[in-house]
């Protein structure tokens, strides 16, 4: 549970403080960052604003709490409020705790710790969309070029190949698209954000996806039966429409390293699913190489064969969009994520019942309002303090959670 109090409030509760830290002195110019378990003080910070900088002056955790994440979630706290107040950058001026800081991301410069991660989120957003770009530019010339190889030069697995870089141009352009929409903050039209938009970019392409496969397919199964009716095909796949497949999967090769690279530099999981996806592609122009090379010195079926496992795995992968999207847009209850909530409440505050609790999904946040019991004294202003706090330490506590409404009830005896 985490709280916020001036040095005023401070004041009133200073022994309280002293008992956690016998070095302790008040600071009128600063706010007090507080983490309690079970209505207990265990950790406090020390915070100054200055401008867009806040200055930690000292930060302090109960001995037996110090390896539990929770000085860790208590910088977090301070950093998801201090960005709502304008904030870009945090400074620590406490030199004794320099590695517990460093570890959690701060870094020394001019003889100052410095926690740059509030300016570096527009930097993992700039970088994403870079990848992105550059994916969509490759998968262009990639799909442009096998098509129009596997057409001239005769290869039906090579074009198949072509039309699966062709659902990738789509699948990154959604992408891009579903980036940028998401990350626009939230307005008078669209009050929960614009996460959502990610699932139904999701599914249209799903759609693209599965009716791609399936022209794809039948085209396949159509020469395939007239081999069987003629027991001949007219062409045998030119020799050049190798090195077109050995090069997709080289460049494929080399999108895949980079998203993946880049993916795990900025956690972000869709674009380490996309280098996934990638990676599937190598394997996917490879058997296109395969099909070949069996066609012109076996028998030319080969190549129409090779052209269907690449229409079934764009038409699985589009089935797999679709199933996993839809949940998400219908807002099925997390059951699980639902109790882990509530027993949070009932082992960190007074509240004696949670009930009428629901969860919204956004892309990957989540939404959840909920219903308390609080003891019949405590004031309309402490109740209204409690669900504040009690906001603002569920978010902290559960990453993927963006926000929380609370309505609080009196307790019925």
């Amino acid at each position: 549970m985490f709280k916020i109090k001036g040095s005023k409030e401070v004041e009133k509760i200073v022994k309280e403080y002293c008992e956690l830290d016998a070095n302790f002195k008040i600071n009128s110019e600063a706010e007090y960052y507080e983490i309690n378990i079970s209505g207990s003080l265990i950790g406090y910070a020390e915070v100054e604003k200055k401008g867009k900088e806040c200055i930690i002056k000292r930060i302090f955790i109960k001995a037996e709490y110090r390896y539990k994440c929770n000085g860790t979630k208590l910088i977090k706290f301070i950093e998801k409020n201090v960005t709502k107040h304008g904030c870009d950058q945090i400074l620590a001026d406490i030199k004794d705790k320099k590695n517990f800081f460093e570890k959690i991301g701060f870094e020394e410069k001019n003889n100052v710790l410095v926690y740059n991660k509030i300016r570096e989120r527009k930097k993992r957003f700039h970088d994403s969309g870079k990848v992105i770009g550059l994916s969509i530019m490759g998968n262009i010339i990639l799909a442009f070029g096998k098509i129009t190889v596997g057409i001239t030069g005769k290869s039906r697995a090579l074009f198949s190949d072509g039309i699966n870089s062709l659902s990738d141009v789509a699948t990154s352009a959604g992408m891009l698209i579903g980036v940028y929409f998401s990350n626009l903050p939230e307005d008078d039209e669209h009050p929960y954000g614009h996460e959502k938009i990610e699932s139904i970019i999701a599914n249209l392409l799903g759609i693209f996806m599965i009716l791609t496969a399936f022209e794809l397919g039948k085209g396949s199964i159509e020469l395939l039966f007239s081999y069987i009716t003629k027991k001949s095909i007219e062409s045998i796949p030119h020799i050049s429409t190798i090195w077109w497949g050995l090069i997709s999967a080289v460049i494929k090769y080399f999108m895949y390293y980079y998203k993946l690279k880049v993916g795990n530099k900025t956690g972000n999981a869709a674009l380490i699913a996309d280098a996934k996806d990638s990676k599937n592609d190598i394997l996917t122009s490879l058997g296109a190489v395969v099909g070949i090379i069996l066609a012109i010195y076996i028998n030319p079926i080969f190549d129409i064969l090779l052209s269907l496992p690449v229409a079934i795995l764009i038409m699985k992968e589009g089935i797999m969009t679709i199933f996993e999207n839809a949940n998400l847009i219908l807002d099925k209850q997390d059951k699980e994520f639902l109790e882990e909530v509530e027993t949070y409440i009932y082992d960190n505050t007074v509240v004696k019942n949670v009930h009428d609790i629901k969860m919204r999904t956004s892309g990957n946040k989540i939404f959840i309002n909920l219903h308390i019991r609080v003891p019949k004294e405590i004031t309309v202003e402490e109740s209204h303090r409690l669900a504040d706090f009690l906001e603002d330490s569920l978010m902290i506590d559960f990453e993927n959670l963006k926000e929380v409404l609370i309505h609080v009830d009196p307790a019925i005896e």
